[in-house]
Parts: structure tokens; sequence; C-alpha cells
């Protein structure tokens, strides 16, 4: 039997805690930091001895008592669903107040023999979250003589309520937590820096692994596909900063007004298009690292408000007035002679300085012969590992083959041609026809390429033209020179993904690798240009 003679000061009391634990569980991200802070209120709102929640395990059909807390504390511990008032229920879904655990035939004395505790009264009710139970919260001995009231029934009912949201959105963050770090695993496995034994490298890493420890400016300079990106998330890696976020933009890859939302992020209505507000990419590589991939093509106008960030770590969003600061380490990188480009006056000599504070050259591979060996072979194990197919291995020759080869694309020709030596090899051993190094090296004056004659670059069908500089390229591209540059583009590209769409026989994971993207990419790709796959 139960009673209910609380007053309205009390009720109003209660109120105000659910209110303040609302707010609290809100706020809380952690799932530990959760559980305790129900708990902790559970026992206050129901002055009891104790307080517990447990959740139902249903392919163990079990009910696990995971938190607990008061004097009934003890370790975790499980009992079978339906067992207990707990267990009850879990099972019904409904809400059970007992003053004399002695009369009542659901009780299980198993509970207090596994905590030690000996249980008089006990209110509980199930966790519900859209439709299912999650579980059971339960407070245990209330310390006033008349014992547990309906009112206390109605209290737990609203807790629960809480309890409900609040495990449903940590395990769904906790989730989320696990498949970022699987993710951030993958990534890192991806970029993992092959540091070979080249002394160049080794040196240009040495300093690296200096420089990481400060929160000073990185200039990586060397050519393209020499490895600047893995070294810049190696210096993330190695940083105070690796538990926060490494972003990554490629400045030539967008146009100036494209570039300048993606750094800087947008208000809603700044332009055409921005129908919500942006967080640009300094904002959200705050507190950790911001790579910016090919700086030497930055337009002039962004130069100057890139420089005002580094300078005063603040900014503000394309169509905004309001000044935000961040707090952002950045490497840059560029395959540009940055200071021919300042005599030349393309980049600004203050901007120059402001990223020229640790300057590393990397080398490019074919200074490299003695760590080519080492570098294929983690590239062939990583694309076996994708694909999923038996392991192979490279064959002495073509080992050698590949020692001597001058690798004008350096280590991302590198990987592109292990990937696709994966793809199309049969196996078990890459041979030095398997390579295929001389049909896929660039055309020498008079020699053919894999895709065509003298002067086609990779486009079947297409020849030099007489003309000026600028006539020729078109040309040489198979494109008209008379086209806006837009369409010029477009026509390039369906040219290029055609020409090794052929060369493959309409193979689109062998036409992937040959133009050096992912599969899903091309067939994305195809059906932008209309074309049949």
């Amino acid at each position: 039997m139960s009673t209910s003679n609380s007053t309205d000061a009390e009720l109003r009391e209660r109120l105000r805690g659910l209110m303040a634990l609302s707010q609290a569980l809100a706020a809380a991200t952690e799932p530990e930091e959760v559980i305790g802070r129900i708990l902790d209120a559970g026992t206050r709102l129901f002055r009891s001895e104790g307080c517990s929640i447990a959740v139902v395990d249903e392919p163990a059909r079990e009910l696990h008592f995971f938190a607990m807390e008061g004097r009934a504390k003890a370790p975790p511990f499980r009992i079978p669903l339906g067992q207990g008032i707990a267990g009850h229920v879990a099972s019904t879904g409904e809400t059970v107040l007992v003053n004399d655990t002695a009369r009542d035939p659901r009780f299980f004395q198993g509970v207090d023999q596994k905590t030690g505790f000996r249980t008089r009264s006990i209110l509980c009710a199930p966790v519900r979250w859209r439709g299912a139970t999650l579980g059971t919260i339960q407070a245990v001995n209330a310390r006033r003589i008349e014992g547990f009231t309906d009112e206390d029934s109605e209290v737990l009912v609203a807790l629960s309520s809480l309890v409900g949201a609040a495990i449903s959105r940590t395990r769904a963050e906790s989730a989320a937590r696990a498949a970022g770090n699987v993710l951030a695993a993958e990534s890192e496995a991806r970029h993992r820096m092959i540091t070979g034994r080249t002394p160049a490298m080794v040196e240009a890493l040495r300093i690296l692994k200096t420089a990481a420890a400060s929160p000073s400016t990185v200039l990586l300079l060397g050519e393209s596909g020499t490895g600047k990106e893995v070294c810049a998330r190696q210096v993330h890696h190695w940083s105070p900063r690796h538990r926060a976020p490494f972003v990554a933009i490629n400045c030539v890859a967008l146009t100036p007004t494209l570039l300048e939302s993606e750094l800087f992020g947008h208000e809603k209505g700044a332009f055409t298009g921005a129908t919500a507000r942006k967080k640009g990419k300094f904002e959200l590589a705050d507190g950790g690292t911001l790579f910016l991939d090919e700086i030497g093509e930055l337009p002039a106008d962004l130069q100057s408000k890139l420089l005002r960030v580094l300078q005063e770590r603040e900014l503000e969003r394309v169509g905004g007035n309001e000044t935000l600061r961040v707090d952002v380490r950045v490497i840059a990188a560029t395959n540009r002679d940055l200071r021919a480009e300042v005599n030349a006056g393309r980049f600004r000599e203050d901007l120059y300085y402001r990223l020229n504070v640790v300057q590393v050259s990397l080398p490019p591979l074919r200074a490299r012969p003695d760590d080519v060996a080492a570098l294929a072979e983690h590239f062939l194990a990583r694309a076996c590992s994708e694909m999923k197919r038996a392991p192979l291995r490279l064959s002495p020759e073509a080992l050698d083959a590949m020692r001597r080869h001058p690798w004008p694309g350096n280590v991302r020709e590198l990987a592109n041609l292990i990937e696709r030596c994966a793809v199309l090899a049969p196996g078990p051993e890459i041979s030095v026809a398997d390579l295929a190094l001389d049909a896929f090296a660039p055309s020498a004056p008079g020699k053919s390429s894999a895709f065509g004659p003298p002067g086609a670059h990779g486009l079947p069908g297409t020849q030099r033209r007489p003309g000026g500089a600028g006539t020729n390229a078109d040309a040489e591209a198979g494109v008209s020179s008379e086209l806006p540059l837009g369409e010029a583009v477009e026509a390039f590209k369906r040219r290029r993904v055609q020409a090794a769409m052929d060369a493959c026989g309409g193979n689109q994971a062998r036409a992937a690798v040959m133009l050096g993207m992912a599969p899903p990419n091309l067939n994305r790709l195809l059906k932008s240009l209309g074309l049949r796959a």
C-alpha cells in the first residue's frame, strides 16, 4: 500500500530537480557521466538508500545491473530476464512499488545475495525509448517511515523518460566515436609514413618530428607526388594536437569564390546558393591542424586574408561581420619555387615569410632508389587488403626494374602502379611484364604513348596543330581553343575518361586505376559526363 502526502513545496523541489537534471544530461557526453548524474539525482529525489540502473541484454535474455549508487552499491551482475521485481518490470513494462519485499512473491532474494544488501522496499520503473524497453531504474529502501508513495512513482516515470533519452543518445555518440576511431585508424594506416633509408628523407623527417612539438607553421616543398600530405599528417600525429581534427584543402581544386568560402566559411545569403551558414576549414580545424596543399596557387586576394588569420588568429565568414578566433596550426605545401613567385610579384612576400618558419624539402622518388622496395611492398599489402584478394609478392626482377625507373610521378605514381598490378596481375607474383613500366611512362619524342601517337599526351586521335602556345596546348588536349574555359575543361575530362575506358576495354576498375581515382568516383564521373559505363 502506498500513500500520497508530499507537500506542494516538495513537489516543486522535485520538479526543479528534474529540470536541472535534464539540463545537465543535455550537456553531458560521456556515458559514465550521464549515468552518474542520474543515479545521484535518483537517490536525492526519492530519499532512498540506493539507486540502480539495469539494461536489457536481449540476445542473452538477461537484465544487466551495471550501475549502482548509495549503500546498495555493488559490482555489476546479471539476472535472467523476467526474474525478480526488476525482471518483471523489464518484461511487462509496468511500474512497481513495493514497500515490504518480504510479502511480495516477485522479489528475488538472489539480488541481495549478490549485493550483500538487504532490500526492504523498492520502486522500479521501465526505461523506454521510442517504444522499446531499454532496461529499468530502481530506488531501494525509502528513508521515510511511510515508504515510497504514488507521487514517487510518477516522479520515477518522469525520470525514466530522461534516462531513456540520455542512454539512447550516449549509445549513439559512443557508436559514432567508435566508428570515427575506426575511420581514423584506417586513414592513419593508409597514410602511414614509410621512412626508408635515404639520408635526405631521414633528415627531413627528423626536422618535422622536432617541429611537431611546437605550434610553428611548416612549409613543405617538393615535386607533386612526393608525399607532402602524408608528411603533414605525420606532423599532426606527432604533435600535441593529435586528438584534434586534421583538415586538408587543395588550393588549386576550387574557384577563388568557392575556395574563400571553404577556407573561411560563409553566412546564410552571402551569395547565390548560400542557403545556410557554413563553417570554413579554419573553424573545422580549430584546436588541430590545417593542411593547405598547393599554397603557391592561392589567389592574391585570398593571400591577404590568409595572412591576417596567420597573424591575428582571427577571421570573418564570407558575408559576415562577426570576428571569430581560431587556434589552428597551419602546414602548407607547394611544388613551386615560392621565392621565385615572390620575385615575380605573384606571391606576397610577407605571407611567404609567415609560412616559411620551418621549411622542409622532400626528395623525389628517383633520388630514393633504396626506398622503392619498402614503399612498393607497403602499397601492395594495402591494396590486396582493400581488394580482399590473396597477398601478392613482387619478383626480384620487378623490384630491380622499379629501382631503375625514373618515377616522374614520384610516390603517387608508385602507389597507383602497385594498385593497378593488384587489380590486374593474375598472381601470386608480380612480374616485370605485369608492371608495364614502359607502357605507362611519359612519351619520349617520336615515341607512341599507351594512349596514342606522339603529341597525344594520353588522348588517342589528337594531334598538334600549328599555331601559338595556347592553340598547341588545346590541340594536345583534343579540345577546341574556341571553347569557353569551363566547356574546354569538361571536354578534356570527357576525352580523357573515354580514352581510359577504351584502353581498358570498358573495365571501370582498371580505368579507375589508370586515371588515379577510386572506382566509385569514376562511376559518378561517367554519369556526370554523360558517358556510358
